[in-house]
C-alpha cells in the first residue's frame, strides 16, 4: 500500500468520532508538546536549583514547583484548542475567576511566602542574628517560607509570620546592644561621679562574677538631673546565656544600699 492509499484509508477510517488521520495528528501534537515541556522542565529546574543554591536560599523546592506548574500549564494551553476545541482565552478567564477567589482566601499565605522569599534573597536577616521586632526580641533560629522563629532570653521560641516581618520595622541588634543589661540609677547631688562608676563596676563584677562580659564590662551614662538627684543608667554587659532579669534584680538589690544612692523624699 503506497502512502497516498494509506492516507486515504486513514482519512476514511473513524475512531471515537474522528478520522484516524486527525487522531494521529493530534496524538503527535500531544507527544511533541509533552517532550518539549519535559525538556523545558528539566532545564529550568536545573538552572533555578543552581541559582537558589548559589543564593543560599533554603527550601527552594516551592519555587521550583511553581515554575514547573507554569511550564506545564503553558503546555496544556498549547493543546487546548487543537485537541479539545477549547479557546485558551476562555480557559484563562475561567481560571482567573477561580484564582481570584482562591487568592482572597489565601492572602496571608501568599503574603507570608512573598515575605519569606524577600528575606531569603535579600539576606536582611540570617540565622544567628539577634533582632527586635515589635515586642519580640530574640535570636533567629529558622527562616522558612511561612514564618521566622526567634528564641528569646527565656529559651522560648516565638514564631512570627513573614508577612508581619515585611510590614514591621525590625532592628538587628549588635553584640554591644544585645549584651546590655540596663539599670536605672538616681545619684545624690555632690557625689563624685567617677567614684560612682567605679563602685557600680566593682559591685557588678563582685555579685555577677563570670556573667559580666570582660571585654565590654560596665558603663554608666548620665541622662539628666532634678531636685531628687542625678539620673543615670548603668549598662552591664553580660555574656551569652546569662539571665538578664536575674542579674538585674541581683545587682539592683546590691546597689540600693550604696551611700551615693539618692533617697526618696
Amino acid at each position: 500500500m503506497d502512502l497516498e492509499a494509506l492516507f486515504e484509508t486513514m482519512s476514511a477510517t473513524k475512531l471515537f468520532g474522528m478520522t484516524l488521520a486527525s487522531l494521529t495528528s493530534k496524538a503527535l501534537l500531544v507527544v511533541v508538546v509533552f517532550v518539549a515541556a519535559s525538556v523545558a522542565d528539566r532545564i529550568a529546574t536545573r538552572l533555578v536549583r543552581k541559582a537558589l543554591t548559589t543564593a543560599e536560599v533554603p527550601s527552594g523546592s516551592i519555587l521550583i514547583n511553581i515554575l514547573r506548574v507554569i511550564i506545564w500549564a503553558f503546555a496544556l494551553m498549547t493543546i487546548l484548542e487543537p485537541i479539545f476545541g477549547i479557546q485558551p482565552t476562555a480557559f484563562l478567564a475561567a481560571l482567573g475567576i477561580g484564582s481570584v477567589a482562591l487568592s482572597l482566601g489565601m492572602q496571608d499565605t501568599i503574603s507570608n511566602i512573598i515575605g519569606g522569599l524577600t528575606l531569603m534573597l535579600s539576606k536582611v536577616i540570617v540565622v544567628g542574628d539577634v533582632i527586635k521586632v515589635g515586642d519580640f526580641t530574640g535570636k533567629v533560629i529558622d527562616i522558612n517560607w511561612r514564618s521566622t522563629s526567634l528564641r528569646d532570653a527565656y529559651d522560648q521560641v516565638n514564631v512570627i509570620p513573614n508577612s508581619v516581618l515585611s510590614k514591621t520595622a525590625l532592628v538587628k541588634l549588635s553584640d554591644y546592644t544585645r549584651s546590655r543589661c540596663q539599670i536605672t540609677l538616681v545619684i545624690k547631688h555632690g557625689v563624685d561621679l567617677n567614684d560612682v562608676v567605679a563602685d557600680v563596676a566593682r559591685e557588678a563584677r563582685d555579685i555577677l562574677g563570670s556573667r559580666v562580659d570582660n571585654e565590654m564590662g560596665v558603663e554608666v551614662f548620665i541622662s539628666g538631673f532634678d531636685a531628687f538627684g542625678i539620673q543615670a543608667t548603668a549598662n552591664v554587659h553580660l555574656i551569652k546565656g546569662a539571665d538578664f532579669d536575674e542579674c538585674r534584680t541581683m545587682l539592683a538589690a546590691r546597689l540600693i544600699g550604696r551611700p551615693w544612692v539618692a533617697q526618696a523624699h
